[in-house]
């Protein structure tokens, strides 16, 4: 008999802590579930040096910021003109479009400067449009291109610039 009431006992306990397991992972997925479909997702690419990052597009007013938990790369009049927490040293650059010079900063002194045509756009195939603004660059004496392709509804989907004179340029897609 008292083997019955022990047995019985241990059933009723897995029996109740299965049951209770079930009920709190029901209310757990629907207060928080895993694959809550309004969190936001990373959807674009950024290549930099040999390193590929998946970064937010956020619209802000007139201007884009692509960014993750520690990168944040501003974007304004067809130019990318602040980034931080891109470099390995942390360091802040920004990148300053006057006439036809590009001013390269970094932390507040100047760094760079290119000199640039005045950018154009031209239709590619597919009802794409490319911007294109080329470049020559001091340090280097070698001309570069900048570039944004802008599908047939006129949003961005790459872009591709020079953002400190002694790297290769970043690039950044739409996944």
């Amino acid at each position: 008999m008292n083997r019955f009431l022990y047995l019985s006992f241990i059933m009723m306990q897995l029996t109740s802590c299965s049951f209770s397991s079930s009920q709190f992972d029901l209310i757990r997925n629907m207060i928080s579930p895993e694959n809550n479909s309004s969190k936001p997702e990373k959807n674009w690419n950024a290549y930099w040096m040999d390193r590929k990052i998946d970064l937010y597009a956020i619209n802000v007013h007139d201007q884009v910021i692509f960014a993750d938990e520690k990168i944040n790369i501003f974007y304004k009049d067809r130019q990318i003109y602040k980034i931080t927490g891109l470099l390995p040293e942390l360091q802040s650059l920004e990148i300053e479009s006057k006439d036809n010079l590009l001013l390269f900063m970094s932390d507040g002194r100047q760094i760079g400067v290119d000199s640039c045509e005045l950018g154009y756009s031209v239709p590619t195939g597919e009802n794409y449009e490319k911007y294109l603004r080329s470049c020559f660059s001091a340090k280097t004496n070698k001309t570069y291109e900048n570039h944004i392709l802008f599908n047939s509804e006129g949003m961005i989907i790459s872009l591709r610039f020079k953002i400190h004179p002694e790297y290769n340029p970043l690039q950044l897609s739409m996944k």
